[in-house]
C-alpha cells in the first residue's frame, strides 16, 4: 500500500484567456510540453477533456518510472479538469480550477497523491517530496508559459487577419 497522503496545491494568474488554458490541460498529447515529471505519453482514447476520456503517463519519480493510468472524472470547459489516477499500489487526483478574467484567468490546482511504497522509504520520502514539490511548482510555471505564448500567437493571427480584411477592403475601393 501506498505511504499517507500528500497533498500540493497552488493558485497562479496566467496572461491568457481561461478557454486556452483549458485546452492546453485537457488535451493528453499536450502534456509532455508541460508536466516535468512526465517522460514520455502511452494510450491516449477519447475526446480530449471529455469525461471517461483515459490516458497512460511514464513518469520518472526518485529515480523510477512509474506508470500511471489516469480517466478525467469531471470537465467544464474552460473551468474546471479533473483527472484520478491509478499505479501499481498508488493513487493520484489532480483537480485544476479556472476563473476566467477578461483576457486573464486565476488558476487553482490541487494534488492529492500516494506513492507506492517501494519508491518512498522513510529517508527517501522527505527527498521525494520536496523533489515533486519543485517539479509541481515548474510544471505550472511551463504551463503558464506554454498557454501565455499561445494567447499571443492566437492575438497575432487575429490581428493578421484583421489586417487582411481591412486591406482587402481598401484595394476593393
Amino acid at each position: 500500500m501506498g505511504d499517507p497522503l500528500s497533498h500540493l496545491s497552488t493558485t497562479l494568474v496566467v496572461d491568457a484567456p481561461a478557454v486556452t488554458l483549458f485546452d492546453i490541460v485537457a488535451d493528453a498529447t499536450r502534456n509532455p510540453e508541460w508536466q516535468t515529471l512526465l517522460a514520455e505519453m502511452g494510450d491516449i482514447a477519447g475526446r480530449p477533456g471529455g469525461v471517461g476520456s483515459s490516458y497512460v503517463g511514464y513518469y520518472r519519480v526518485a529515480g523510477r518510472r512509474l506508470v500511471a493510468r489516469f480517466v478525467v472524472t469531471a470537465a467544464e470547459r474552460p473551468t474546471l479538469h479533473q483527472v484520478s489516477g491509478t499505479t501499481t499500489g498508488g493513487w493520484a487526483r489532480w483537480t485544476t480550477l479556472i476563473e476566467p478574467r477578461g483576457g486573464q484567468c486565476e488558476v487553482r490546482v490541487t494534488l492529492e497523491y500516494e506513492l507506492p511504497g517501494e519508491i518512498v522509504g522513510s529517508i527517501v520520502r522527505k527527498l521525494t517530496g520536496n523533489r515533486i514539490e519543485q517539479e509541481f511548482r515548474r510544471t505550472y510555471d511551463r504551463l503558464r508559459e506554454l498557454a501565455e505564448g499561445a494567447a499571443r500567437s492566437e492575438s497575432t493571427g487575429a490581428d493578421l487577419a484583421e489586417q487582411a480584411a481591412l486591406a482587402g477592403q481598401i484595394a476593393t475601393r
